[in-house]
């Protein structure tokens, strides 16, 4: 199903989020005070404006009170940051997704009621560090009380073995799905032997999960 979308913004975070829902097949306008950068996304997305989305009466012209969701990704303005925030929840329709600058500035948007707030550097440098400690992890989700859906790939040492030889239950995980070319198996057969590069998904904690890592 399409949706309509705003990106406020267009640096180098706002831009990758506009041109990622537009790949995925929704409608995105593209606000920015810098032409530039406003030049670059034009013919990416379905609209890019240069414009400035402080002035509510500008967002409505452009139709943004009637999008699905609104990503405010300024990045260096606080204050423009936490004004168009500010104005777009004034809205009924859109969720509001912000970029948070720093722990005050995440409070701040708290109390405006953001419907999603992101620390964009503060989450990819979790990432990058888990994937240097974990690096059999392909990918993974924060579930919160340090659980974890984590995606692994078989190895030649795990081709041909079964389930059990994950040691899955003494270290209290979970295996919840395997990918085995475009086949789906959810759930996963205990008798199910790996194939190499099988996809994996697990869960449990870091903790226990690097446990069984020498076994992938």
């Amino acid at each position: 199903m399409k949706h309509t979308y705003t990106v406020v913004g267009l640096g180098i975070f706002g831009s990758t989020i506009a041109l990622e829902l537009s790949r995925l097949g929704n409608e995105v306008i593209g606000i920015d005070l810098n032409p530039n950068l406003v030049s670059d996304i034009a013919d990416r997305i379905t609209q890019a404006v240069i414009a400035d989305a402080r002035d509510e009466k500008v967002l409505r012209d452009l139709g943004v009170h009637e999008c699905d969701g609104v990503v405010v990704a300024i990045g260096e303005d606080i204050e423009a940051n936490i004004l168009v925030t500010l104005i777009v929840k004034g809205m009924p329709k859109p969720k509001v997704w912000a970029k948070a600058l720093n722990p005050n500035h995440h409070k701040i948007l708290e109390k405006l009621g953001t419907d999603h707030i992101v620390h964009p550097e503060h989450e990819m440098g979790l990432r990058l560090a888990r994937s240097m400690i974990y690096p059999e992890v392909t990918d993974y989700i924060s579930l919160g009380h340090d659980q974890f859906t984590v995606e692994v790939r078989a190895s030649e040492r795990l081709a041909g073995q079964k389930m059990d030889a994950l040691h899955l239950e003494e270290n209290d995980l979970q295996c919840l799905l395997i990918k085995h070319l475009n086949e789906v198996m959810l759930p996963p057969p205990l008798r199910y032997e790996f194939k190499l590069n099988d996809k994996i998904l697990l869960l449990g904690t870091l903790g226990n999960l690097r446990k069984i890592t020498k076994y992938l």
